[in-house]
């Protein structure tokens, strides 16, 4: 069942990742917020993510879900502070550190409206912590 629903996916895919690039591509050039560190866009990537940086990363995630926007923090744990790499824990990266600290996702699916990109650019343009 799995199968056949992916195989029916699957010839979708490259006009869904086609989407998410030109949502990230736009996020990247009318995102305008001296808070708000932006991805640099890669050809390579399908932005299964489109994930920001912020140093108030906490301010700005209230800030977004006071305006109806969703979002989330995937890697909270920097890789060497997990489990699967106990033999690191004890070992600092702080640059990775910092980054896991001001990581935040944001909306980009290929499901979205004009209007919906639209919204997100304005309210993250003027989030001022």
């Amino acid at each position: 069942f799995q199968a056949a629903i992916l195989s029916i996916k699957l010839k979708d895919l490259d006009r869904c990742n086609a989407k998410r690039k030109v949502i990230a591509e736009r996020y990247n050039n009318e995102i305008r917020n001296s808070h708000i560190v932006l991805p640099r866009i890669k050809t390579e990537s399908v932005y299964h993510l489109y994930t920001i940086r912020c140093e108030r990363r906490e301010e700005l995630q209230t800030y977004l879900r006071e305006h109806g926007i969703a979002t989330q923090i995937h890697y909270p744990i920097p890789p060497h502070k997990q489990t699967a790499y106990r033999e690191w824990n004890n070992l600092s990266f702080p640059i990775t550190e910092h980054i896991a600290d001001t990581i935040l996702s944001i909306p980009c699916n290929q499901t979205m409206a004009d209007e919906e990109v639209e919204y997100i650019i304005e309210v993250l343009t003027s989030f001022i912590p």
